[in-house]
């Protein structure tokens, strides 16, 4: 009853079908002073605007929950909303707007999450599942978010670079040993960090992904293709910076990253 009827989201899913959803939607933060659990979808570039714009308006003890690409995210949420009970993670489900109130489903998958709150998390996996989603529950959300930060930064800025879509970037030798390597200074700079990650695990995986979303142009081509900034600082740029804090270099990193740089909007 207290959604506008006039805004109106258009939703088609994998099937074909279409479906409208009504929703209520504005730009006014202040919107969230009744809200019980917020969900942070932003780039990882804006984590700090949206943050600092939501927090006068949030109630102490609300819930926040972060299925963001990149690394930093979950510290700078914890910065700027004290106040908060933070849930954490990943989420391989995709989808991308083909128009104004429009969104097109890429595809349905699994979300990781995790939190210290025991009752926050509680809460937000009920919501999820409310909602026909599946849910896992990790006791090391932060493994999880390093996890998929390595897929990204092996699979994200040679798409990006090259223009290719997933499946041919494994297709191509000289990509798929660029991948391999920037996967294994990831791997070097999460152990440094205390996050043991298996490198060849790591390279099965991006190697399994590229396959399965072979036809996909990820998203920092699609960032890059409408000159917008992309999420490389929060990706291969924060695997670069947590290196160096252990004196290790990551120079295939630092070349995809400059090279991504080089060309945003």
């Amino acid at each position: 009853s207290d959604v506008c009827s006039s805004d109106l989201l258009r939703a088609r899913l994998e099937d074909g079908a279409e479906r409208v959803v009504p929703l209520a939607a504005g730009s006014d933060p202040a919107a969230m002073r009744e809200c019980g659990i917020v969900f942070i979808f932003v780039k990882s570039y804006a984590t700090r605007t949206a943050a600092a714009d939501i927090a006068p308006h949030l109630k102490e003890g609300t819930i926040v929950v972060s299925l963001q690409n990149g690394l930093g995210n979950r510290e700078i949420l914890a910065r700027e909303l004290p106040g908060a009970r933070l849930v954490y993670g990943t989420t391989t489900t995709g989808g991308y707007k083909d128009g104004a109130g429009s969104v097109v489903l890429g595809g349905l998958g699994e979300i990781v999450i995790g939190s210290g709150d025991d009752t926050a998390l509680a809460a937000a996996r009920g919501l999820l599942e409310k909602a026909g989603l599946a849910i896992t529950i990790t006791p090391n959300p932060e493994e999880a978010v390093w996890k998929k930060a390595l897929i990204n930064a092996g699979i994200n800025p040679l798409g990006a670079l090259s223009g290719l879509e997933n499946g041919k970037i494994i297709e191509n030798e000289h990509l798929a040993t660029l991948m391999e390597s920037i996967i294994r200074e990831g791997a070097a700079a999460a152990s440094a960090e205390g996050v043991s990650l298996d490198p060849d695990e790591m390279i099965e995986t991006a190697l399994q992904v590229c396959a399965r979303t072979a036809r996909n142009r990820c998203s920092m081509l699609q960032d890059l293709d409408a000159g917008r900034h992309t999420e490389i600082d929060s990706i291969n740029g924060h695997i670069i910076r947590t290196g160096l804090k252990h004196g290790i270099r990551s120079p295939f990193n630092e070349a995809v990253y400059r090279l991504v740089k080089s060309r945003e909007g």
